[in-house]
């Protein structure tokens, strides 16, 4: 990730209190915790429900440097919430949270944040959302991070809880007028680098297609373009609306945060475009040097090479590049050569398959192009012509942030809790006609 961008606020995946405590020996925790320090501002996300083991995890957290811990309340998966009683059943009992967090907050000095839904099973009645926030704020939590959507527990696998509930991004923008003093962020749906400017109020960036009747007119806010019916400018936005996270979207396709550091934050452009086979060549360099000896094993391997099997999203070549990593991990003798080995191999494929392609420029976040909707032909991407008031949602999916990968790599913000994420903020224009953002 931080070949792509310098400026994300990268996630880890959900780490549960009792694997922290019980590896506590420095080379076990490093297995769990461990991150380069290149990959800073980081939030390690913890899973738990008791009071004094997530303390004692948040310290050592803290411990390992992380900038941020947040709570996980919610993750969708039945077993999580049968066995631990933890996740997005800690909806349910607020008290638990409230207490976590003070506990939490009073022995770290990092932020201790909050990361849940608008409900559970059938408590998620904005009343009681309202309920859930009041009341774990009264803990010492700042900053929630809302994915806006409810979960089913008994019913629905996690897949299917990260789209079948439906999005109710308006609700999150009521929980910033209703708490003035806390700090709200959303997660769910959110895909593409377009999407993320249209929510975080980019001049000129329109939600479309499926994501109109979500995000276009019911996102309005008082302030907003009543004209265009669709969404008002930055300063529209409440002030303690602190930003988007991205997950899935980012795991699949992480190129799309090439210029992100442009296109959020306001950096200036880069210089030189860059392209895949520049950002594989680097990071097949960092593999060399992080993991010398190879690995025996498919697991630790697969976890070094995670972060690259999104890279060739959507071009020629996708296939053969995923096809020949997945098939050297399985030998031991190429294992034993190492992932640095296996993604050239893999690159190599490419070339054979496809001349030319890992050499194209990756694109801009401004010239991405609207992908067709695959059952009218209308446009279902980030620009919505004005003529096209009404167009019906069809549900979106995605929590969290970019590709997801392992070993001291920064992991792809993943959208439910159960990977990574980054979180873009928006902030004060530093000049006229500029707008910049913060990935958190």
């Amino acid at each position: 990730m931080r070949l792509l961008t310098s400026r994300a606020q990268l996630w880890t995946e959900m780490i549960v209190d009792d694997t922290v405590l019980h590896n506590l020996e420095p080379v076990k925790c490093d297995r769990f915790l461990g991150f380069n320090p290149i990959e800073h501002p980081i939030v390690c996300q913890l899973g738990g429900s008791d009071p004094i083991k997530l303390t004692e995890a948040a310290q050592v957290v803290e411990r390992y440097g992380y900038d941020e811990v947040n709570l996980n309340v919610g993750c969708p998966s039945s077993r999580v919430a049968s066995k631990g009683e933890f996740g997005c059943s800690l909806m349910k009992r607020s008290e638990v949270v409230r207490d976590t967090i003070h506990a939490m907050s009073r022995a770290v000095q990092i932020p201790v944040t909050v990361k849940c839904r608008l409900g559970v099973d059938n408590q998620d009645s904005p009343e009681f959302t309202r309920e859930f926030v009041r009341t774990v704020a009264q803990g010492g939590c700042k900053h929630f991070v809302i994915h806006a959507r409810k979960a089913w527990l008994n019913g629905l696998s996690p897949a299917q809880n990260r789209s079948v509930p439906p999005l109710h991004y308006p609700r999150v923008l009521d929980l910033c007028r209703e708490f003035p003093d806390l700090n709200f962020s959303l997660n769910g749906g959110v895909s593409d680098m377009g999407h993320a400017r249209a929510l975080l109020g980019f001049p000129g960036d329109r939600l479309a297609g499926e994501t109109e009747e979500l995000t276009g007119t019911a996102w309005g806010w008082p302030g907003s373009d009543g004209a265009e019916g669709l969404r008002g400018p930055l300063g529209s936005l409440p002030s303690n609306f602190s930003g988007v996270m991205i997950g899935r979207g980012a795991m699949n396709t992480p190129c799309m945060l090439w210029d992100v550091d442009h296109c959020i934050y306001g950096d200036a452009p880069r210089a030189e475009q860059m392209t895949r086979r520049q950002l594989l060549e680097k990071y097949r360099v960092y593999l060399e040097e992080a993991h010398p000896d190879g690995a025996s094993a498919v697991g630790p391997l697969h976890m070094a090479l995670k972060p690259t099997l999104g890279v060739m999203a959507g071009l020629k070549g996708n296939k053969a590049f995923r096809n020949t990593a997945d098939s050297l991990m399985r030998i031991k003798e190429t294992r034993e050569l190492g992932p640095a080995h296996v993604l050239e191999m893999a690159m190599k494929a490419v070339d054979e398959a496809n001349p030319g392609v890992l050499d194209e420029p990756l694109s801009r976040t401004e010239a991405y192009k609207p992908a067709k909707d695959r059952s009218s032909g209308a446009s279902d991407g980030h620009v919505i012509p004005k003529d096209r008031p009404g167009s019906s949602a069809r549900g979106l999916k995605r929590k969290g942030v970019t590709g997801s990968g392992g070993d001291e790599v920064a992991e792809a913000v993943a959208a439910d809790g159960l990977g990574d994420a980054v979180t873009l903020k928006p902030v004060e224009a530093e000049q006229e006609g500029q707008v910049a953002g913060v990935v958190k």
